[in-house]
């Protein structure tokens, strides 16, 4: 089943407080929904100037995605964000994305447009970083801990919330995330440990403290849907290759993989197998007659 739409939501500007929080309790607003920002290089393709660079916005719970752009030669990422996102109804979605986009502008650009974000931080805003870090953790309580098994390996995160003090240099700030995220190989018994910082705009109350864990793990979805162009599309391997091609072809993966996710599907390898030997039910799912 296609889920339904989700009515707008009027953004109303709150007032932060600078201290930890264990948490206001949430509202009972409409829900949030997750819209990861990320980019993909096509490796077979070719152009006069390397290869072809798209820069999608996915949802977190479908992996449907709804809008996606090709870079243009000798750009980056960060000149397509706001064309990605500008004709995009963010009223009631929270925009994640990698370090990259943590852009000021971007910030701003999101919240004129009534929705929320949260955003990864790393060393390329180093003053940012470096205030995130020096809030105290120690004192902080546990908001989130998940434990999961899988791929060969067990996950545990834990996750720290803190209202933003006044000060923090990045726009519309509202709270800080920090997440420890300790991974265990089972076949060599390795385990790595990473702390990783975060802002988001989302006022205290506006999710709860598990919502806000499940949009950090929901931005990798978008990861997810490469993988599978990659593995079970081999699209790296097309020789699709020129023009605007390479861009039509990725869109098409995304539209099937899509369909697929919103009619019940969880493993694509198997979806695409069905429709491959029953090609009517492919034409039937478009809505058109075989």
């Amino acid at each position: 089943m296609v889920p339904a739409t989700i009515k707008p939501l009027s953004v109303r500007s709150p007032r932060y407080e600078g201290k930890l929080t264990p948490a206001a309790p949430p509202t009972s607003r409409a829900p949030l929904t997750g819209l990861a920002i990320d980019g993909k290089t096509l490796r077979g393709s070719r152009t006069t100037d390397g290869t072809v660079h798209l820069l999608a916005a996915g949802r977190h719970d479908t992996q449907t995605v709804l809008t996606q752009r090709q870079i243009t030669a000798k750009s980056n990422e960060i000149g397509a964000f706001t064309p990605l996102l500008a004709d995009l109804e963010l009223s009631q979605a929270v925009i994640t994305a990698d370090a990259l986009h943590t852009q000021t502008e971007h910030a701003r650009q999101i919240r004129a447009a009534g929705g929320h974000y949260l955003l990864i931080v790393k060393g390329n805003q180093p003053t940012l970083h470096r205030r995130l870090k020096a809030l105290p953790w120690r004192a902080a309580i546990l908001n989130d801990r998940t434990d999961e098994r899988g791929h060969g390996r067990r996950e545990i995160r834990r996750m720290k919330i803190c209202t933003v003090r006044p000060g923090l240099p990045f726009p519309y700030a509202a709270q800080a995330l920090q997440v420890k995220r300790r991974r265990t190989a089972h076949k060599t018994g390795k385990t790595t440990i990473v702390t990783v910082y975060a802002i988001t705009s989302l006022p205290p109350g506006r999710a709860t403290h598990a919502h806000l864990a499940a949009l950090i793990r929901g931005h990798w979805s978008i990861e997810a849907l490469h993988h599978i162009r990659d593995v079970t599309y081999h699209e790296d391997a097309s020789r699709v290759r020129t023009g605007a091609a390479p861009r039509v072809m990725a869109s098409l993966r995304n539209l099937a993989i899509g369909l697929a996710r919103l009619i019940g599907w969880t493993n694509i390898a198997a979806a695409t197998d069905h429709y491959r030997s029953h090609p009517a039910d492919g034409l039937q799912l478009l809505g058109l007659n075989a």
